[in-house]
């Protein structure tokens, strides 16, 4: 008896709830939440249970499972996105880190030189090659100061020996002036001896 009174009761129920649906059916910009408040307000209660139209049930089930898949396809489309930018940014940290080694490249680059294969810093290189420049202006000068030198003692002794070939030049020209008076004179001394020899004693 109590169970037919029941089947009574929520027939009457949906009966008078028969306007519910199309509600929830038109307003389609009411929340999940919104739509169960709804729905439980709008219900019979009959000692603790809430009598429902099955209809309208199906409805918000409906309602939900089109929220389901429009959630479903929003967070694929989500996904989608967050792997694209993913993937951006994974191309984005390649560039960069390219970008990096390029620059750092261009950085030791300039500060560095190949001298014969060996990688040497520029300002070393610039220290080493003036230092050494300045050794061999050095030692150029030192050289060409000798060479001045050697030539100045090469040209006083020229003009030394200069000096004693002539002095030996006259030296001879007086010995040969010498010698040939010293062949007049025993030349002289000759005749004489010879006049004195053929004189009668």
């Amino acid at each position: 008896m109590v169970r037919l009174f029941i089947v009574f009761l929520l027939l009457g129920t949906s009966l008078s709830f028969a306007q519910t649906p199309g509600v929830l059916q038109d307003d389609r910009n009411m929340s999940l939440e919104q739509r169960y408040w709804t729905m439980k307000s709008k219900a019979e209660t009959y000692q603790n249970y809430k009598v429902i139209k099955e209809s309208v049930m199906d409805d918000v089930w409906r309602i939900m499972m089109d929220s389901l898949k429009a959630q479903k396809l929003l967070v694929g489309q989500r996904r989608q996105a967050i792997s694209k930018l993913e993937t951006d940014l994974t191309a984005a940290k390649d560039t960069l880190a390219k970008e990096r080694a390029a620059s750092a490249q261009i950085l030791y680059d300039s500060y560095h030189i190949s001298v014969l294969g060996i990688d040497v810093n520029k300002k070393m290189f610039l220290i080493f090659v003036g230092a050494s420049l300045s050794v061999l202006l050095i030692i150029g000068a030192a050289m060409l100061a000798k060479i001045k030198l050697v030539q100045a003692n090469a040209n006083e002794k020229v003009t030394h020996a200069e000096a004693i070939a002539q002095e030996f030049a006259e030296y001879k020209k007086k010995a040969m002036d010498k010698q040939i008076k010293l062949a007049r004179e025993l030349q002289n001394e000759k005749n004489k001896l010879e006049e004195l020899r053929q004189t009668p004693h």
